[in-house]
């Protein structure tokens, strides 16, 4: 195997798990002479058509949300094919459009298709917005899951949920989404804030911010000092600084916007600690990257968290939307060293099971087995749209 195609939703600048999954496994792939390229959505237009990150290509395209878009990203696909062509196609976040084109190129080349569930793209327990995500996306997405060699998943929490919309897939297992512990450790840690908890969450209400605002209300009194930095944007932001003022804690929480991956890592280094309130989760690495720079991580017992994080060993976990419960978790790391020291120890070495040179070479595994035992299959569908695209693609 020489060449990898990544497909996903989105990827750099844009800073999440997936982006993160992605630039690392490929980072990790150039170590063993592999070539990686990324094929995603141009958001927003004016981020350029052909870039690199970390030494990676970076192709973009317009999401397709018409016909006449498909077919012109077909058109894309015949003029460009031959830069993005692999031994391998890894779709990252089955989330529409972009995973059914690389369905339709996994016939063309005759080569295995990857499909990996990173958390949002299917019906989540506890996130009822992912389910309209899926409803939207369904009539092309599960063909994508039905015909791939394998579907893979960041938990087994997703498994579960994975199953219960998709029943008939064979061939499922669940492989760990991973950190670069070397690169990240190398990160400088730069102070902007002293005395603080930090949040990384997307500002929307699955994350379970307004939990954690709540919680910090309580012990406000009890640290005076202390303050909350929330990192990150989305559609809950406003509601959210509006909770801050009808508390009176606009001098005490202080929201920072989306931070790059190098100042999330710096952040976590001089945090008190950090907590994922979430109301759903796939996994979520911000666990995994808190525990290997001695960061005590709070967060809530869903979805994959209990997975990635060793509750009151490795970290401590809390049931969702409870604050008080929260705000008693956050007061036992501040009077406990004993418990803190344990828990970082904890957290160091439970993060060492994520990281990419133990789980990349899964992957890789993963890889030549299904290269190995790829067939050639008969392009039958009975989506309309499918059979279009395929017939302007072959023609």
């Amino acid at each position: 195997m020489k060449k990898v195609l990544f497909i996903t939703s989105l990827y750099y600048p844009h800073v999440g798990g997936i982006e993160t999954m992605v630039s690392e496994l490929a980072n990790f792939y150039k170590t063993q002479g592999i070539e990686s390229v990324v094929l995603t959505k141009k958001w927003p237009f004016t981020l350029d058509n052909l870039s690199e990150y970390k030494g990676i290509k970076i192709y973009r395209i317009v999401s397709a949300k018409s016909e006449d878009d498909f077919l012109g990203i077909i058109d894309w696909v015949k003029e460009n094919g031959v830069n993005v062509k692999a031994d391998i196609i890894h779709v990252v976040g089955v989330r529409q459009p972009l995973p059914l084109i690389g369905l339709i190129l996994s016939h063309y080349w005759n080569v295995p298709l990857i499909s990996t569930i990173a958390g949002g793209e299917i019906p989540n327990t506890g996130d009822s917005n992912t389910l309209a995500v899926w409803d939207e996306g369904k009539k092309l997405m599960t063909p994508v899951l039905e015909s791939s060699d394998t579907v893979t998943t960041v938990s087994k929490a997703l498994e579960y949920d994975l199953f219960k919309i998709t029943p008939n897939l064979s061939a499922v297992q669940t492989l760990y989404a991973g950190i670069d512990i070397d690169s990240i450790m190398n990160i400088p840690y730069i102070e902007n804030y002293r005395n603080y908890i930090i949040s990384m969450r997307r500002l929307i209400p699955s994350k379970g911010i307004d939990t954690l605002i709540l919680a910090f209300n309580e012990i406000r009194d009890i640290y005076p000092e202390m303050i909350l930095v929330i990192a990150g944007e989305g559609s809950e932001e406003q509601n959210l600084k509006n909770l801050v003022t009808r508390l009176n804690l606009e001098e005490r929480v202080y929201f920072i916007g989306t931070v790059s991956f190098d100042s999330a890592i710096s952040l976590l280094k001089g945090a008190i600690c950090t907590v994922v309130p979430s109301l759903s989760e796939g996994g979520g690495l911000v666990n995994v990257e808190a525990q290997a720079v001695s960061c005590p991580v709070i967060a809530t017992s869903v979805g994959g968290i209990p997975e990635y994080i060793q509750d009151n060993v490795s970290g401590l976990l809390f049931k969702p939307g409870d604050y008080i419960m929260l705000a008693e978790k956050i007061k036992m790391i501040m009077s406990d060293q004993i418990l803190k020291k344990r828990l970082i120890f904890g957290g160091i070495k439970h993060a060492e099971k994520f990281n990419w040179k133990i789980l990349g070479p899964e992957y890789l595994k993963l890889y030549e087995r299904n290269i190995s035992g790829h067939k050639l299959r008969p392009f039958k569908y009975d989506l309309e749209l499918m059979n279009k695209l395929w017939n302007r693609l072959i023609k």
